[in-house]
């Protein structure tokens, strides 16, 4: 039989040019896998947390992390001739350039919950994050659900204030459920009980109890709608937020409507668009330093077509974008800084 060409022999420039067809290791992005937190040689480090015990409603979150790293909004390396380049970026086609570009990420690993022992699984949580702010890197939690928050909060005892932003369709502000301290309903109030948080900005909200949010406004939360987000727009709703030196983010990802967002726990209808949080993230760091994030409440078995992962995929790779320039343009800048100096008369 006639050949059609599939099963021609490639020339070995073009094999070079094909991605490795070699199964690759599960990791958010594709970076590599780092068993040794100590031995951390990256400027980004992810932790999965895979728990959902403290979920009221439908569970399922325990299994977001895989879900997101499956998810693969971004390839950690560049494919090309002659070998992948690590931390090759991407090219986004509205800035027109290449973002994150020589940023090093480092996948962690999980951390190993133990069935039935919140605090055993919270305080495993609280060292590892440590473990990474000791190495310099900035750290990125994927839950789980948002009782997590908590432990990863509890980790930034060495900074004298932390101020918290928190988007999300519910305040977390109860005091307990059924007597219990930690649950995804509470994160938020067991964090403004640490004595090193200040301020604390809730955003995107459409639900919440009347006690709850009375005990809220008590504390000073600032609280912002989604309604109130919609009439402000993404850049003026930031501007609301208290300006801080450290601001630890924490995204509910059902903060989203459940059209952007249908793999979480507690959907709410109402809620903000992708592009609304994407824009409202990629202006959040005027308000000042960021110095860790979660993401959290990604159930993927109430998701379809991987609508939610990909979302929190992409929401991480846009925060990460502006957190961290790319390296070419840090280069591209400082050559044509050099280039302006040596034209000088």
């Amino acid at each position: 039989m006639p050949s059609d060409g599939h099963d021609r022999e490639l020339p070995a420039e073009e094999h070079a040019e094909w991605p490795d067809s070699r199964a690759q290791p599960r990791s958010f992005f594709g970076a590599p896998l780092v068993e040794d937190i100590e031995n951390l040689k990256a400027e980004i480090g992810f932790i999965g947390m895979p728990f959902d015990q403290g979920t009221t409603n439908r569970p399922g979150a325990r299994f977001g992390p895989n879900a997101i790293r499956d998810a693969r909004g971004h390839s950690y390396k560049t494919w090309g001739e002659p070998n992948p380049k690590p931390a090759g970026g991407y090219f986004d086609i509205d800035a027109g350039r290449t973002l994150l570009a020589g940023v090093t990420m480092a996948d962690c690993g999980d951390v190993s919950v133990a069935p039935s022992n919140i605090d055993l699984g919270f305080d495993r949580l609280t060292r590892v994050v440590g473990r990474i702010l000791n190495t310099g890197a900035f750290p990125v939690i994927v839950g789980g659900d948002h009782a997590i928050t908590f432990p990863a909060v509890r980790s930034f005892t060495g900074f004298d204030a932390i101020d918290i932003v928190h988007f999300d369709a519910h305040m977390d502000y109860s005091h307990d459920y059924q007597g219990v301290l930690h649950t995804h309903g509470s994160p938020i109030r067991r964090c403004s009980e640490l004595p090193f948080v200040r301020e604390i900005s809730s955003i995107g909200i459409r639900v919440a109890q009347k006690k709850t949010y009375d005990e809220a406004m008590e504390r000073g939360v600032h609280l912002l709608t989604a309604d109130q987000f919609r009439d402000l727009g993404p850049k003026r709703a930031m501007q609301q937020i208290p300006s801080s030196n450290a601001i630890y983010l924490t995204l509910d990802i059902d903060v989203l409507d459940p059209t952007h967002a249908p793999g979480t726990g507690t959907p709410e209808p109402g809620g903000l668009t992708f592009v609304e949080l994407r824009d409202a993230l990629r202006h959040l760091p005027s308000r000042g330093r960021i110095v860790g994030v979660d993401l959290v409440e990604v159930a993927p078995n109430y998701d379809w077509a991987e609508t939610t992962t990909r979302a929190a995929s992409r929401l991480l790779r846009e925060l990460l974008s502006v957190l961290f320039p790319s390296k070419e343009e840090l280069t591209e800048s400082a050559g044509a800084a050099q280039e302006g100096l040596r034209m000088r008369p």
